[in-house]
């Protein structure tokens, strides 16, 4: 009999339980394991279900579901590799052993399978304080319910395991609907539990809390058009009364905004654990590898607050557009940004393997102040959840109910209105198409590789939107003088029937005899 693959995955998850906590980890959610529990004593404590729950947080998603996942949409590019990357997929060349694909869906079992573990042996903890053991479950509830919320987002139908599994075990896919079903089902027992607390002291910092939950419930019922959902949940975390904007948008994605009221749930990092290079994504001249570009598409999202000017197309854009991205012509590091064809830096398109190739950078994210010594201990968090997301939220959903009111103006000048923004107020009398599309693009402007433009798309059914020319920066051609727009005459597919949900792992499908593939893909 065949072993299936995501059993394997979620048995040596529930291993990592026993074998891989670290000692420090009930400080907080920032350290990688480094010690190890006896099997025999795991669940003699309250400190070990603490350890147990913590390490499912490792599975939570982080640069490259954040990041890099917009770099698959029609306002970014991932550069190319040697092997099938997000750069396939961002061409439309999606295939069933995709290695990025497979990696995060192996990352979310994992998780959920740790979960599954948590959930299956913490009542045998008999000395825990009643109030902690509680939140604790709700937290394993929660973390289990966000990493199928994801599952199904972006592969549609899944097996849905609720227990730990033999490893002789196979379960087949459940739909969507299902999973859907499920995650809504959860969300709603941990919030009417109020086992989550509205906030932790400073070692407990990134835990899951009640507004958390709440804000995802508004997540997965709007990317399955339940707007009822989506406005009542959403509305409840506004009623907190806890968030709110931070003043500066460039600041928000660097130290300085780190743990804002504006941060609803985020993944932590902390230099002595878990780190990353905060350069990496970004360009050259400062030592990144140009991973991820933002594309012309990005560009034009952004509208003119003053007249344009024919010599300078970068004159009077929106303020967001300048902190998202490096284009030539804005300081960078100790330098300013150059990545014409002309230019003699590090930046110039296609200088070099970690050089652009269309021309523009990732500026959100980097902090070059605080990591110029070192940026390979970048821990900025990659923030999952905000306040700005909650507020558009509502006034999608309102709006796609019709019910069109002050609340939903309000909520979208509030986000135009922030300080470092102040980009000029939508005025009421708007039809509801009007409305819808204005919140549409106030998303892309305001959530820009923060990793939901790909669930947008999808759950409007607008995967087309990065079919055609792959098109870059505006640039003076120096032969011709004129401004034009860096191609290569590379070109985006996209199909319909197939790629608004991403294939079963061929890993899966060789061991698994029950599980279906999604409709499209060939094995």
């Amino acid at each position: 009999m065949k072993k299936v693959y995501i059993t394997k995955v979620l048995v040596l998850s529930a291993i990592s339980l026993f074998f891989g906590c670290a000692d420090g980890l009930d400080e907080g959610l920032d350290l990688e394991p480094t010690g190890a529990v006896s099997e025999t004593v795991y669940w003699s404590s309250e400190r070990d279900a603490i350890l147990a729950v913590n390490a499912i947080y490792n599975e939570l998603d982080g640069t490259q579901s954040v990041i890099e996942l917009d770099g698959i949409t029609d306002i970014g590019f991932r550069s190319a590799s040697n092997v099938p990357t997000f750069n396939d997929v961002r061409l439309g060349e999606i295939d069933p052993s995709n290695a990025t694909i497979t990696a995060i869906w192996e990352r979310y079992y994992r998780g959920i399978g740790k979960a599954n573990g948590v959930l299956a042996n913490i009542d045998r903890v008999e000395d825990g304080n009643a109030a902690t053991m509680a939140r604790l479950t709700a937290e394993a509830r929660f973390l289990r319910a966000y990493y199928y919320m994801q599952l199904a987002s972006l592969w549609c139908n899944v097996p849905l395991i609720l227990e730990p599994l033999d490893v002789n075990d196979q379960r087949p896919t459940n739909s969507k609907e299902e999973i859907v079903d499920f995650v809504i089902s959860e969300l709603d027992a941990i919030i009417n539990s109020e086992a989550l607390p509205q906030s932790y002291n400073a070692d407990n910092v990134g835990r899951v809390t009640h507004g958390a939950a709440l804000a995802t419930k508004a997540r997965v019922a709007i990317r399955n058009n339940r707007y009822e959902l989506a406005r009542d949940a959403s509305l409840a975390v506004m009623n907190l009364g806890i968030y709110s904007l931070y003043p500066d948008y460039q600041e928000l994605f660097q130290a300085a905004g780190q743990n804002s009221t504006e941060v609803i749930f985020d993944r932590q990092y902390a230099v002595g654990g878990n780190t990353y290079n905060n350069f990496g994504y970004s360009a050259a001249s400062i030592g990144g590898n140009s991973t991820v570009e933002p594309m012309m598409e990005l560009f034009e999202k952004y509208e003119y607050i003053g007249p344009v000017n024919p010599d300078d197309p970068y004159e009077n854009k929106d303020p967001r557009w300048d902190y998202n991205v490096y284009y030539t012509g804005q300081p960078i590091g100790n330098n300013t940004y150059n990545s014409w064809p002309n230019s003699s830096t590090p930046d110039r398109v296609s200088g070099s393997e970690w050089a652009t190739l269309y021309g523009y950078n990732l500026k959100k994210w980097v902090d070059y102040e605080t990591f110029v010594e070192n940026p390979s201990l970048g821990d900025v968090n990659m923030i999952l959840i905000r306040y700005a997301d909650v507020l558009l939220m509502y006034a999608e959903a309102k709006t796609e109910l019709n019910e069109i009111d002050t609340s939903v103006y309000d909520a979208i000048n509030d986000i135009r209105q922030r300080p470092t923004v102040e980009m000029p107020e939508i005025t009421e009398g708007k039809t509801q198409a009007e409305l819808r599309e204005i919140i549409r693009n106030e998303r892309v402007k305001e959530l820009a590789f923060e990793g939901l433009r790909l669930f947008d798309l999808n759950r409007w059914q607008l995967g087309e939107e990065k079919v055609g020319l792959l098109e870059g920066m505006y640039y003076i051609n120096e032969s011709s003088g004129e401004w034009e727009v860096m191609n290569y005459g590379q070109v985006a597919r996209f199909n319909p029937d197939r790629d608004y949900c991403w294939p079963v792992p061929q890993k899966e499908m060789d061991i698994n005899d029950v599980i279906t593939q999604n409709p499209g893909y060939t094995n």
